[in-house]
């Protein structure tokens, strides 16, 4: 079938409508967001990804009383080969990223800041299966692949919840649905963070698509800024003004002046600064796997060579606003793995959509000599 490039929506809604009253507000449901979609990776094929090495799966069981257990992947053939009934859930992270191919079907989320889009999840389950009633706590779309699972929900903005004592996994206990609906092929269901929801596969097996969106921890952003603003501070220590004789064990109102002076100072940065330390923080989390050796910048001309991106790379970009680093049109920041890079505006946004992309792209020596050096750091592939 062919890849879907947007998402059918309901009437009255578009992009803009979405963005503007459903995004981290509330749950929509789309039917038929892919219509006629049919799933390219069958329930078998994603039990063969997770026995590959590398990859993140998960089985989660229930027992006759009803209480969940996880185990974490890769697996062999000897562990599908004991699961029977309907008591039991496969989940595969990272898709898009052990099979390259699959990041062009999120393409149509690209209207939602790429840097966000955290990766594709897909998960199979029995008729009856389910892995209980939870909380996320970032937004996601779910995509019914094939079959047909009914998703109930807590709509409730901020509802209170409790949790299952002592359990594996952190599920709701005494869940409340608000609203339940059956997801056939090529529906899909957005939920904002904190919603409640609950999925059962009904009527026969299925599989479903989660696209998942990053959302980064305020503590965890604060902390790593602190330690990236610190990586760039001089090696000094602290220093005593004036003293007069000292009461045992007292800290001076004029030793915290002169310590608050110095952590002002320290995190009172330029914007650009600024800028380019939060492109850091949101890309660093990109692994390089490969390197291609002996990239020439004839190479780059070959009309037939098309460039993906390499598994775990992360990219982002925003407006440079130091101009005389590079003097393509548009210059802007482009963070690649944590790394700062400076391209056109244009090869930003090529690096950073879907992929492939074609090489001929690179309109100037500045973009052909970053893709040389993206090549060589294993951050892109040639097709």
């Amino acid at each position: 079938m062919d890849i879907p490039t947007g998402i059918h929506w309901p009437s009255g809604i578009d992009e803009a409508v979405f963005l503007k009253e459903y995004w981290q507000k509330k749950p929509l449901l789309i039917r038929q967001a892919f219509p006629h979609f049919e799933t390219p990776l069958p329930a078998d094929e994603l039990a063969g990804l997770s026995l590959e090495a590398g990859t993140t799966p998960r089985i989660i069981t229930q027992d006759d009383s009803g209480h969940y257990a996880l185990e974490n992947g890769p697996f062999d053939d000897d562990r599908f080969a004991t699961l029977d009934g309907n008591n039991w859930s496969l989940l595969v992270t990272d898709v898009e990223k052990h099979i390259p191919q699959f990041s062009a079907y999120l393409k149509p989320f690209t209207f939602l800041p790429s840097w966000r889009i955290d990766d594709l999840m897909i998960s199979y389950a029995p008729v009856g299966a389910s892995v209980g009633a939870h909380v996320d706590e970032y937004d996601v779309f779910l995509l019914q692949a094939s079959g047909i699972r009914q998703w109930s929900i807590d709509s409730r903005p901020d509802a209170p919840h409790t949790w299952v004592p002592d359990a594996a996994l952190k599920l709701i206990d005494g869940f409340d649905p608000t609203d339940s609906w059956e997801l056939e092929a090529g529906d899909m269901l957005y939920l904002p963070p904190g919603i409640g929801h609950h999925g059962v596969a009904s009527a026969e097996p299925c599989t479903t698509w989660s696209i998942g969106f990053r959302a980064p921890a305020i503590t965890d952003v604060v902390m790593r800024l602190s330690e990236l603003i610190a990586e760039t501070m001089p090696e000094i220590r602290y220093t005593d003004g004036p003293l007069t004789p000292a009461v045992s064990g007292e800290i001076t109102q004029e030793a915290l002046q002169r310590i608050q002076r110095i952590w002002t100072e320290a995190t009172t940065i330029e914007p650009a600064q600024f800028a380019n330390l939060l492109g850091t923080l949101l890309t660093e989390s990109g692994v390089a796997e490969y390197t291609e050796d002996g990239i020439e910048d004839s190479d780059l001309t070959d009309d037939e060579l098309s460039l993906y991106k390499a598994p775990y790379t992360q990219l982002a970009w925003h407006s440079a606003t130091d101009a005389s680093l590079l003097k393509p049109a548009d210059p802007v920041s482009l963070f690649v793995n944590g790394d700062c890079f400076y391209c056109s505006k244009a090869m930003a946004i090529a690096l950073c959509g879907t992929y492939p992309i074609d090489a001929l792209q690179a309109q100037n020596a500045s973009d052909k000599a970053l893709i040389g050096q993206l090549l060589k750091n294993g951050c892109l592939l040639i097709d």
